[in-house]
């Protein structure tokens, strides 16, 4: 393979917020990985970003501690500003020629970093790492099935079981910078820039060191949150329309109904429909005028 595929450069970006207690482990496990790849000569050179997203624990100081054993980047962002602005800083500062993004809670099964790369070479495609099991709550696997088949539904193009274990190049991460909305979900904004991708499959791992920073509340805002912004014309019409029908149908009972009792559950749902219209325009507008996504306090 190094005879016929021009051997790559490789950027590894580790978001992580309050993992004081799982970041040693992580650094050594994925150096370890990719010291080992560099010395089977599947890369040319790497470098490691881990971005340090607002922690209030004692996560810097134990990176500051770790750069004595291995030479790596810290961006230190000035607070925490959400689970995606982590991985957008990474990828911001990542200069090789390929990117690949991983947790902080090693998640991802890391041995497949290896298979993405390879995977790359063979079809010079972007690499999506999907999960084909995880240990999860029947009522978070539940909702998760849900959503990507709402999505589906609208047509908003996304990859079932995919989270933001992947393998990019420079051009696309280049591209993908250059025309950055507002409100950004790595997950489906990626897709606008990659005309064909493949697939590498993994077990999510269960974590064994500190607690999950990106609960099953967390993931339903993010997700509603990606629904409103996506779909928001899908939704503004559809929520209007039935707004508009129900007081229709008040005006309608009021009219032509005798019976008095239906017109208090009538014009309750009506209004509460109506609340809910100007949430959601609330919402939306809120999405779109996010003015920063990430700031950086400093580069260690």
């Amino acid at each position: 393979m190094t005879n016929k595929v021009k051997i790559k450069s490789l950027s590894l970006v580790i978001p992580c917020n309050n993992e004081q207690d799982a970041i040693r482990i992580s650094l050594k496990v994925y150096f370890d990985i990719l010291k080992d790849i560099l010395k089977n000569k599947l890369i040319s050179d790497f470098e490691v970003i881990v971005v340090n997203n607002g922690s209030t624990d004692k996560t810097l100081d134990v990176l500051l501690d770790e750069k004595k054993n291995n030479i790596f980047k810290i961006i230190n962002l000035k607070k925490n500003y959400g689970y995606t602005s982590s991985y957008l800083a990474g990828m911001y500062h990542a200069q090789n020629e390929m990117i690949i993004t991983v947790s902080a809670d090693l998640h991802e099964d890391p041995d497949k970093i290896k298979d993405m790369i390879k995977a790359h070479y063979s079809t010079n495609k972007p690499i999506m790492g999907c999960y084909k099991k995880r240990h999860e709550t029947f009522l978070k696997n539940f909702f998760s099935n849900e959503y990507y088949r709402f999505m589906k539904i609208i047509k908003i193009p996304i990859i079932k079981n995919h989270a933001d274990f992947r393998l990019i190049t420079k051009e696309i991460n280049t591209n993908f910078f250059n025309d950055l909305p507002s409100f950004v979900f790595i997950r489906i904004r990626i897709l606008d820039f990659i005309d064909s991708h493949e697939k590498i499959f993994y077990v999510g791992n269960d974590r064994k060191i500190g607690k999950t920073k990106f609960n099953f509340i967390s993931s339903l805002f993010l997700a509603l949150d990606t629904i409103l912004f996506y779909a928001k014309s899908f939704l503004k019409r559809f929520i209007f329309t039935v707004t508009v029908s129900f007081w229709l149908f008040f005006l309608l009972s009021i009219v032509l109904v005798s019976k008095i009792k239906v017109f208090p559950i009538l014009f309750i749902i009506s209004l509460m429909l109506t609340l809910f219209y100007f949430f959601i325009h609330i919402r939306i507008k809120s999405l779109e005028n996010i003015n920063e996504h990430f700031q950086v306090k400093e580069i260690l």
